[in-house]
């Protein structure tokens, strides 16, 4: 008799699940968010990052407000700028004392998708590059469908050099005043940025990071 009920009610809730499903518009299944695009999204999402980030990255989840402090905005260029790579892994990694932020346990290569995935609320396309106190580099921009006059900026104007011309955007440290930073500061690294399309980021743009380093080539 115990078997027979809980099989009825098993029956009950799955229909109970499946008319829930198909009262949609036009009677088609909708799933209530979109599947996520990529493997770093799936963890952000599913780690619960979004009740305190936000879903876009904005640090205006539905627990930001009773935070002290807030958590990081992931949209803000300012705030993405200061924050390297190796910050961001060792505050997944190990938490962030005196804030919100727990530690995950993540292995490295669900840390780097997740990374990359937090990147994508800044700009649709980023990459890294290297370069020389000495040394000139083109980044081609052709595949991120820009308006023809786009427009380069970047955060740090002491110490780079940016222009646009045709599909491509023209990188060159400054090298009187990199080197010396490098006196000064007694480091063999700066770390500057270019937005591309303006100096608002949106989502068109794109994010080239550049490390200039104490050689000459």
């Amino acid at each position: 008799m115990k078997k027979l009920l809980f099989s009825l009610l098993f029956v009950l809730c799955f229909a109970v699940q499946a008319q829930a499903l198909t009262t949609a518009k036009g009677g088609v299944n909708v799933l209530p968010e979109p599947l996520p695009e990529s493997p770093g999204q799936l963890i952000y999402e599913e780690m619960g990052c979004p009740i305190c980030h936000g879903h876009q990255g904005g640090g205006d989840g539905f627990m930001a407000e009773g935070l002290d402090p807030k958590p990081r905005n992931f949209t803000d260029f300012k705030v993405m700028s200061r924050l390297s790579d190796m910050t961001m892994a060792h505050s997944i990694r190990n938490g962030i004392p005196g804030t919100g932020m727990p530690a995950w346990n993540l292995t490295d290569n669900q840390i780097n998708d997740v990374i990359a995935y937090i990147k994508t609320f800044l700009a649709d396309s980023q990459t890294t590059i290297g370069v020389c106190l000495n040394e000139k580099r083109v980044v081609d921009v052709r595949n991120l469908d820009l308006d023809k006059n786009f427009a380069v900026g970047t955060d740090q104007q002491q110490f780079l050099k940016v222009a646009s011309k045709g599909n491509r955007v023209l990188i060159e440290p400054k090298d009187i005043n990199v080197m010396r930073h490098f006196r000064k500061t007694r480091k063999s690294l700066v770390r500057t940025h270019v937005l591309v399309n303006g100096e608002e980021v949106d989502s068109d743009s794109a994010l080239i990071v550049v490390r200039i380093r104490d050689c000459i080539k």
